[in-house]
């Protein structure tokens, strides 16, 4: 997968996105983990953080919603499709260890299609980029959908599971109420 920042800009009355060369990371001490602390570090409660916020972390206050996007290509390489999803909101509960830290983070991740197109013949790279640099903005009342993971603790540096590894959450007791309440 791609975290990608498009931008979002009008042409003609039609507003697009088109990606701006810029890159972001959720995992790790990057957006998640810099959300949790300006949200002084809760734990063993619910958190939640939009776009809008996510979009302010990763660009210093500079860009929102109105100017950028947070897109996800879930299949960068692929010579046959293009499949873009935005991220929306990121919904988590932090639970400690009992020692006043943060033991992991099961998350959802609220999402919405942006494009996806298949092609044959495949797509060469200037096709590709012909396609991203024009694609129309999903409408606001577009369907939304979720997905569920999880962010390791301190101890593993704020990752995903380590590859090979199963990345889905279990949800019960406190996280699972909460989650509940957004679907």
């Amino acid at each position: 997968m791609a975290f990608l920042e498009f931008e979002r800009f009008q042409d003609q009355g039609e507003w697009l996105l088109r990606p701006t060369g810029n890159s972001f990371r959720l995992a790790g001490y990057n957006l998640i983990y810099q959300a949790w602390e300006q949200q002084e570090r809760p734990l063993d409660i619910g958190w939640q953080v939009s776009r809008d916020e996510l979009l302010r972390i990763h660009s210093d206050d500079e860009h929102d919603a109105q100017t950028r996007r947070l897109v996800i290509d879930f299949d960068p390489k692929a010579v046959r499709r293009i499949g873009l999803i935005e991220l929306l909101d990121v919904y988590a509960f932090t639970w400690s260890n009992g020692n006043g830290a943060p033991d992991w983070t099961p998350l959802m991740l609220r999402l919405t299609d942006v494009f996806y197109e298949e092609y044959d013949p495949p797509l060469d790279n200037s096709q590709k980029d012909e396609i991203l640099n024009r694609l129309p903005e999903p409408e606001p009342d577009a369907p939304d959908f979720v997905e569920f993971l999880y962010l390791q603790g301190p101890d593993r540096g704020w990752n995903w599971g380590m590859n090979g590894m199963t990345n889905a959450a279990f949800l019960y007791g406190d996280a699972r109420e909460y989650f509940s309440q957004f679907f």
